[in-house]
């Protein structure tokens, strides 16, 4: 029995690497076509070449290539649209219109979700995976973050090390981002749905690289990817304001899942973490914090910008 794939992708002005992003998607292997692979592309509005460039496609591979077109939403709001939009096949995954994809990236994510969900199918599974991070001709200059402590609620609520460019899903996943929310209240998706992997199901993650991760404008992390130069993007980032807005979505997803936090015993940590309004209630908070990031250094810096107020 063939196993059906949705891979989803927003567009916007993405004219000069979208190309090689679909045509990497159309090259995966489907482990002698036991795999079967659609792309639905959501333009967001572009105001380049884009729309013709989809339309090119669509033309070229009607059965393997769909297309939504809308307003301009923003990257967030126009990823949960195409996640509303999706049903009907066995694993959903998330894509960036500008990076590249290994070929066996899809294969050994359905490989690692089929084991699980051999013992439990109604098990929510997520799939994750480091990127290779290259310069924006696709030069290798490091990888992304590994796995080094459990993806769990303690973890994840407070770091994603899964980004949506690598996220794969089942169907039991969906289900539970699909359910009403507010996505003016989340501030980024992909957060999102590691959390509702994490408290209900499990994130499996594999060491090996699935994506060349383009780095260029806006999202260049810089150092060549070193421990140290992911520290200080990150340093800057909450400095900048990141880490309220993670606080604030956490707020939004503990209303939302309160009795399966509580049921983890962590409604009340984020609870006491969200009225943590002066220095004295920011530093037994900081002392006593039952949130990790993965690395010890990492979980200092997130306890000294809580206290500084910067999260």
């Amino acid at each position: 029995m063939k196993c059906r794939i949705l891979i989803l992708m927003s567009a916007y002005n993405g004219e000069k690497y979208i190309r090689e992003q679909i045509d990497s998607v159309l090259a995966q292997e489907t482990e002698g076509g036991d795999i079967d692979v659609t792309l639905r592309i959501r333009d967001d509005g572009s105001s380049d070449d884009t729309p013709r460039i989809l339309e090119e496609y669509g033309r070229a591979f009607p059965d393997k290539i769909e297309l939504l077109y809308g307003e301009n939403l923003g990257y967030n709001a126009s990823f949960f649209t195409l996640l509303d939009s999706a049903g009907g096949y066995d694993y959903y995954a998330l894509c960036d219109q500008d990076d590249k994809w290994e070929r066996d990236k899809i294969s050994r994510a359905l490989r690692e979700m089929g084991a699980y969900e051999a013992k439990d199918s109604s098990l929510p599974l997520l799939y994750a995976c480091p990127s290779v991070l290259t310069d924006e001709n696709l030069k290798p200059r490091g990888l992304s973050r590994l796995r080094k402590r459990p993806l769990v609620p303690r973890n994840t609520l407070i770091q994603n090390i899964c980004p949506g460019h690598n996220q794969v899903m089942n169907g039991a996943l969906l289900k539970l981002v699909q359910r009403p929310r507010d996505v003016g209240r989340v501030y980024v998706y992909d957060l999102w749905i590691a959390n509702l992997a994490s408290l209900y199901g499990k994130i499996i993650f594999d060491p090996v690289p699935g994506t060349l991760y383009r780095q260029h404008g806006g999202n260049e992390l810089g150092s060549r990817g070193s421990a140290i130069g992911k520290l200080l993007k990150a340093g800057r980032r909450s400095l900048a304001g990141e880490g309220r807005k993670n606080l604030q979505q956490m707020a939004y997803f503990a209303e939302q899942n309160r009795k399966a936090l509580e049921k983890e015993g962590l409604y009340a940590a984020v609870e006491e973490m969200l009225k943590a309004d002066t220095p004295g209630k920011r530093l037994r908070f900081a002392l006593r914090c039952p949130f990790y990031r993965q690395s010890r250094l990492e979980t200092a810096a997130f306890r000294l910008a809580f206290l500084l107020g910067k999260y």
